[in-house]
Formats: C-alpha cells, sequence, structure tokens
C-alpha cells in the first residue's frame, strides 16, 4: 500500500518515462505524474510533495525555471533533475537551486529506487 506521508511526483513530457516511474515506485508509493512545468508548480503548492523527480527539457516551462519557482515559493520537496541532455550548465544552475540528485536518462531502477529511498528514509 503507497504512503502518502511520502507522496512522490514526477514531471516530465514524455509519456514514457511517466509509465517507467509509476511502473517502478507506484506500487509502494503515492505517486503523481504531471507532463508539464505549470501544471507542476501549481500541484506543487497545494500538495507539498516529499521527492520531485523533475525533467529540464519541456514545452512552455523548463524544468530549471520550475525549480528557481518552487525554490522561490519556499518549497522543501527534494527535487531530482532527470535529463538526457549533458550540458554541464544546468547541473551546474541545479545544483546552486538545491537539488537532492542529478539523473541522467536512460536511467535503471536500481537508480530511481536507491535515490527515493535515500531521499525518503
Amino acid at each position: 500500500m503507497a504512503r502518502l506521508d511520502r507522496e512522490i511526483v514526477v514531471v516530465d513530457d514524455e509519456q514514457g518515462i511517466l509509465e517507467a516511474f509509476d511502473a517502478m515506485l507506484g506500487d509502494d508509493y503515492a505517486l503523481v505524474t504531471i507532463d508539464n512545468g505549470s501544471d507542476a508548480i501549481e500541484y506543487v503548492k497545494s500538495h507539498k510533495p516529499r521527492l520531485i523527480f523533475l525533467d529540464i527539457k519541456m514545452p512552455g516551462i523548463n524544468g530549471i525555471e520550475v525549480l528557481r519557482k518552487l525554490r522561490r515559493d519556499k518549497s522543501d520537496a527534494a527535487v531530482v533533475i532527470v535529463t538526457a541532455t549533458t550540458k554541464s550548465t544546468y547541473q551546474e544552475e541545479a545544483e546552486d537551486l538545491g537539488i537532492a540528485a542529478f539523473l541522467r536518462k536512460p536511467f535503471g531502477v536500481d537508480d530511481v529506487e536507491s535515490i527515493t529511498r535515500r531521499v525518503l528514509h
């Protein structure tokens, strides 16, 4: 049974990535999947998740902009940046904004489970 006190939000515009996270974590955690940055910002304001897996490259508001907004709004959620990009400037900026981890695509189940355990337990 999923634990509601350990809510996880996954933000990615790729349906396949959202489905992969659901398969990896959905049975053990309260998991919410969101496909864009604007909806993610609104959701986090009202639901206060403990952990957010956040893609960088999305149409509209990208992941770095979402992260900046969450930090301005004083969200204390742990954020893991998930990306296929190799631009080190994104990683540096994300680290400056206080991320819990930087996860490169493609990633494995062990990577996601390890980060989740470290952050939530």
